[in-house]
């Protein structure tokens, strides 16, 4: 894989879809800075970074295999390749909150944003942007937010979780034998009440009870009904003001 480092760029995301346009040369390209002017997560929300605390990258894959039907398909296997990089760090309490955040202790600490290239309806390839919270310790006005260094006491070695991060993305992907139920065991509030709220302000309580194959969360009522949510369309108030 081409590793391609920078000091300070607009957006990792960004730069590696410019780069992929303008050359062929290969399948598969992980690009990591130290400071993003303009990172963004999913549905163009922002992503606040220290300069050099934390890790920024996106990673590049081409010749997607044809087993993953969908973009969400991806967006799993990279929320558990994180965990899996995560994981031997002794990182506390890990969770995927639906959509795209990696929690430690209900905090977020990480985040993901996939963004497919397609062929007609074909997902070809794929720009896989990653910000994980490493060694920032304060976070002002964000009081959902944690790092690595906060809840290990320890202060990690960037260069190593970066390789390691981009490994179990490459092997996970390439893989596509999404493991659903790994997922779902992950997944913050499967089977529990949680109080959320719609685009239109109105509260409501439900339970959690399963992601569907088009990524939309599944909640069922107290009255037994069950409703399916596309991303941006509800908020889950413990997260509201994070």
């Amino acid at each position: 894989m081409l590793t391609i480092k920078l000091s300070t760029i607009d957006s990792t995301n960004a730069f590696l879809k410019q780069w992929v346009q303008q050359t062929k040369a290969h399948n598969a390209i992980a690009v990591q800075a130290g400071y993003q002017t303009h990172g963004t997560g999913r549905m163009g929300s922002k992503w606040h970074s220290e300069k050099d605390l934390n890790l920024l990258c996106s990673v590049f894959l081409g010749e997607i295999s044809n087993q993953i039907n969908s973009v969400f398909d991806i967006n799993k296997l990279v929320c558990l390749a994180i965990l899996d990089t995560l994981t031997p760090h002794k990182i506390p309490a890990l969770q995927i909150k639906w959509p795209n955040d990696i929690l430690s202790g209900g905090k977020k600490i990480g985040g993901v944003l996939v963004e497919p290239i397609l062929r007609g309806k074909q997902v070809t390839g794929v720009v896989i942007g990653c910000g994980i919270n490493v060694n920032q310790l304060e976070f002002p006005n964000l009081p959902c937010a944690t790092s690595m260094h906060a809840v290990t006491g320890n202060i990690q070695d960037m260069e190593l979780l970066f390789e390691r991060l981009v490994g179990h993305i490459e092997s996970t992907v390439r893989a596509a034998e999404s493991d659903n139920s790994r997922y779902l065991k992950a997944l913050f509030g499967l089977n529990k009440s949680c109080d959320f709220e719609r685009l239109d302000g109105t509260s409501f309580v439900a339970t959690i009870i399963g992601v569907a194959d088009d990524g939309k969360l599944m909640l069922k009522h107290g009255d037994g009904t069950s409703e399916f949510f596309e991303e941006k369309k509800l908020v889950f108030k413990a997260f509201a003001h994070c």
